[in-house]
């Protein structure tokens, strides 16, 4: 993989830092790309409003996501190009899990928009204790489990917000090895790069597992709204720059 030096790649039209200039890329599911319903593809242009996704192809050729029960499948959404979870067990099974290693640095960065706040989303996870989720337009929980460890790091603003309608990068750095030191990362709408609830200081270094895409298990705590992006860095903590250099692609993807 190119390191952040070499940042001039051109890919889609942007140039700059891509995705893979990052060392340590395991996961990247990407906007409007590798998405598949029954017999209909966005590398053919051809899906229809509405069709049930089947599956979103990662680009780092590591973990593809799937939905085999149709009842569960998100939707397309024709007029923005976007994957639609309805909060009715939506989700993707990913074909091989997410293994973080402890006291190994990672980095999550996921873009999202949810037209509510009603209650707890999952963004990615395995289960209740391996999780991050959204749980109201103030606060973020992340879940990290190992021999039964139910500590929660919970990042909440005391007046900043999340707006419904917009689309929000979230991104979980941690770093420090086997000190776990994690940060919590909004970009989007009124936040740049923001730390949220900087003053908080939460360490956990233990083993993470992803399984799901869009639920903690299976069924349980799907969000609803319209999910683009999803990268998964193993081995890297991402640096402000970095950040601002994967906002700036991200947000190009239109």
């Amino acid at each position: 993989m190119l390191g952040l030096g070499n940042n001039l790649s051109t890919e889609g039209g942007v140039s700059g830092l891509i995705p893979t200039d990052i060392s340590g890329l395991d996961l990247w599911l990407k906007f409007n790309t590798g998405i598949a319903g029954a017999s209909n593809t966005t590398a053919a242009g051809n899906m229809s409003d509405d069709e049930v996704i089947h599956s979103w192809a990662d680009q780092a050729e590591n973990h593809n996501a799937a939905q085999t029960t149709d009842a569960h499948r998100p939707n397309w959404e024709d007029a923005t190009t976007d994957i639609s979870f309805n909060g009715d067990n939506d989700h993707f099974d990913l074909a091989s899990n997410v293994e973080i290693d402890t006291n190994q640095d990672f980095s999550i960065v996921i873009r999202h928009k949810f037209p509510d706040f009603d209650a707890a989303y999952a963004l990615i996870g395995t289960n209740a204790k391996d999780v991050i989720k959204v749980n109201n337009n103030t606060g973020i929980t992340v879940k990290i489990d190992t021999g039964g460890d139910t500590t929660a790091s919970a990042w909440v603003e005391s007046s900043d917000t999340f707006a419904t309608d917009v689309y929000y990068i979230f991104t979980l750095v941690r770093s420090g090895g086997s000190d776990g030191y994690l940060k919590m990362y909004v970009d989007g709408g009124a936040y740049s790069d923001k730390s949220w609830d900087d003053a908080e200081t939460h360490q956990d270094a233990e083993d993470f597992t992803l399984a799901n895409i869009g639920a903690s298990s299976d069924t349980a705590l799907n969000p609803i709204g319209f999910m683009r992006d999803v990268l998964v860095y193993k081995g890297t903590a991402l640096t402000a720059s970095q950040r601002t250099g994967l906002y700036d692609y991200i947000n190009a993807q239109v």
